[in-house]
């Protein structure tokens, strides 16, 4: 079974905790287009530690959210879609981000880096919605029909997107230096959307960038992300093998105590709200305080990790964040 403090490799008897936030005023934006945007994230990155000192720390890829379908020209057409190819080992979206992996590991100190990267299934469905002209739930309705409609052709695609991502975990952690990858994937937010499409593609997607990312580190992290009231069926990714997981504790109303239920020899991450409608953000100190003794209780204190449902506002203030730092770092693992 796993712990927080064999995970992070924390010798003291403190519950880990950290925050996170964009850097980027849009993090969607192309840093290969924006150079800006890598020293905009490093900056950022510098200032936060600075200011918060998080226990380890997520590395933000703002500007590299899109990995590059090559070969495409629309991707909302399934005949234009499957003529994709795979991205080249020295594609400069892969080697920029090596680079800026290693600026940000200079900046954080000794602390563990964890790395954003993004499912196959997320990147694919951002790429099927015009992001001015409609909602992003049209990119789920899109993937969705793909998946009934078009199932051999849509693995295909999926699985040459996955060679990408396969190709960002390595060069991030053995060329950047990350400690390891924070995983960001969730379900297709659709109604049509069910556990067997979810079996007979999306997981095995999945799978074969977990076992890829557990190749190279050993203490990565799940997010099976709830941002923007997106909502998941934690239980189908209860045997993804990565040995930290972080979901939306709020929306999806499972808490710290029935993750580790559900994750069995997990260790959770998480906990408080990350809009700008809870406790974290509009919270005094007194509230918040009192909001991290009622996340620790009656749980295992061994295989917690406390921080957010997703990264928070940009505009969160840092009080808050060390209030909610200093509540959780006066819980000791020692009875």
């Amino acid at each position: 079974m796993s712990n927080s403090q064999q995970i992070l490799k924390n010798s003291t008897t403190q519950i880990p905790v950290s925050f996170w936030q964009h850097f980027a005023e849009d993090e969607t934006i192309d840093a290969l287009t924006h150079a800006e945007v890598d020293g905009i994230n490093i900056s950022g990155h510098e200032q936060y530690i600075s200011e918060l000192a998080p226990d380890f720390v997520k590395l933000m890829s703002d500007g590299y959210f899109n990995l590059p379908l090559k070969g495409v020209t629309d991707p909302k057409n399934i005949d234009d879609l499957k003529h994709i190819q795979e991205i080249s080992d020295d594609d400069e979206w892969l080697v920029r981000q090596a680079q800026l992996v290693r600026e940000q590991k200079k900046v954080i100190g000794d602390r563990k880096g964890f790395y954003n990267i993004f499912s196959p299934l997320t990147i694919l469905k951002w790429a099927l919605f015009d992001s001015e002209t409609e909602n992003a739930l049209k990119g789920d309705e899109r993937l969705t029909e793909f998946f009934i409609n078009n199932p051999e052709e849509i693995t295909h695609v999926l699985q040459v997107i996955a060679k990408g991502v396969i190709k960002q975990v390595k060069i991030v952690v053995t060329t950047g230096g990350a400690d390891g990858l924070y995983y960001s994937t969730q379900e297709l937010q659709n109604s049509a959307y069910n556990k067997k499409l979810f079996d007979t593609i999306q997981k095995g997607i999945d799978l074969s960038v977990i076992a890829a990312i557990n190749e190279v580190s050993d203490i990565s992290i799940l997010h099976v992300c709830g941002f923007s009231h997106t909502s998941n069926h934690l239980e189908w990714f209860k045997d993804y093998d990565l040995p930290i997981v972080n979901w939306a504790v709020k929306f999806e109303n499972v808490s710290l105590k029935e993750g580790q239920e559900i994750f069995q020899g997990k260790v959770v991450l998480g906990g408080f709200g990350n809009t700008t409608q809870d406790v974290l953000y509009q919270g005094t100190k007194e509230e918040i305080e009192k909001e991290v003794d009622t996340l620790l209780s009656d749980l295992d204190l061994e295989r917690v990790i406390i921080g957010a449902d997703c990264t928070v506002p940009r505009d969160t203030p840092v009080d808050h964040l060390k209030w909610a730092i200093d509540a959780v770092h006066r819980v000791s693992l020692v009875s």
